[in-house]
């Protein structure tokens, strides 16, 4: 899964990492997460970063080597769940109206404001938790076959294509997940009408170079 990472995503895997590995030294975490994004230090990690968000994938092997080199290990996909967490936090940052269920629809007419907003909001919380993370891989993986295009492309919407990533993966992707997807590895969003918590993507649905 390629993503663009930023200095604010490094910061966002750091934590992450300190919460699933808190035995592992600082020190070692960090380095092993330069190597697991595909740099050769830490230092060398950040002076890149201070100059230009960059492209790059999660190396589990690498990340793991470091580790085992400095007598640490990590369970499998703990640096893809760090990469993935750090994605979904940014895209949440760029749409505020996005929840779990795509973007924020209409109160039902038995609601109150208030119950609406803080239904809203639980969903947009869970939308970090375990769950949502598996859901937004799953969406992103399928999402990084696809290539750009200038204009959206108005023939797939973003239930549609959860649809068909869900059958790829064999397991569950939420239509907000999508989006958060999309916008992580860069496809531009926007709502397919007023009101619906759809989104078309500039997406071409021919397989990226």
């Amino acid at each position: 899964m390629k993503s663009i990472v930023t200095l604010n995503d490094i910061e966002h895997m750091k934590d992450a990492l300190r919460a699933s590995l808190p035995g592992v030294k600082s020190s070692h975490r960090v380095e092993a997460l330069a190597r697991g994004l595909g740099w050769t230090t830490n230092a060398s990690m950040r002076a890149a970063l201070a100059a230009a968000p960059t492209g790059t994938a999660p190396d589990e092997g690498a990340f793991r080597d470091y580790l085992r080199q400095h007598s640490f290990d990590a369970p499998g996909g703990t640096l893809l769940r760090a990469f993935a967490k750090a994605g979904l936090r940014r895209a949440m940052d760029l749409a505020p109206e996005l929840s779990g269920f795509g973007y924020r629809a209409a109160r039902n007419r038995s609601e109150t404001a208030e119950e609406a907003e803080a239904r809203f909001l639980e969903n947009r919380a869970e939308m970090l938790g375990k769950h949502g993370v598996e859901e937004f891989i799953r969406a992103a993986e399928f999402l990084s076959k696809f290539g750009r295009r200038k204009s959206m492309n108005r023939k797939h919407t973003s239930y549609g294509l959860k649809h068909d990533a869900e059958r790829e993966a064999g397991d569950y992707v939420a239509n907000g997940m999508l989006i958060a997807a999309a916008l992580a590895l860069g496809f531009a969003a926007e709502r397919t009408h007023a009101g619906s918590p759809n989104a078309y993507f500039n997406i071409s649905l021919k397989a990226a170079a």
